[in-house]
């Protein structure tokens, strides 16, 4: 009876570990996400834009650089520009771990319009940083 018990407390814990350890993190799946964006940058998302999924985001990129960063709609917002597209990671510094991803295309120098992507559930084996199916983002600089 112990012995089967130590089993299966064996068997959640590993369980648990390896489902954890497949949440898209900022650090692993998230940057190699960004960096696999390899454009350089047509556009410059300085500023503050109004989305329709998350209020208000306040985004800084320096001029002359890709990458992006800011925060809004309770997230930390970590990206990088390829071409006339934004690629950017909606987090939360308490877990560390992506929780959306984004992609917007330019259609005007103040509209950016694209799709937002959960992130795979830790319950979920395989690969990736977020699921394939999205939701409309459309985002307007104020």
């Amino acid at each position: 009876m112990k012995k089967s018990l130590f089993v299966m407390f064996a068997m959640f814990f590993l369980f648990v570990f390896a489902t954890s350890s497949n949440a898209g993190t900022l650090e692993n799946q998230g940057r190699a996400w960004l960096d696999a964006q390899k454009d350089p940058a047509l556009i410059n998302v300085n500023g503050t834009w109004k989305s329709s999924a998350f209020g208000d985001l306040s985004l800084t990129q320096a001029a002359g650089s890709r990458d992006v960063s800011g925060d809004g709609g309770g997230y930390d917002l970590t990206g990088v520009v390829s071409g006339k597209s934004l690629y950017l990671i909606f987090s939360t510094k308490r877990h560390g771990t992506a929780d959306y991803c984004a992609v917007v295309s330019a259609e005007t120098d103040t509209v950016l319009s694209g799709e937002y992507f959960n992130r795979l559930s830790r319950l979920r084996f395989g690969a990736g940083l977020c699921q394939q199916h999205g939701r409309t983002l459309n985002m307007k600089k104020k």
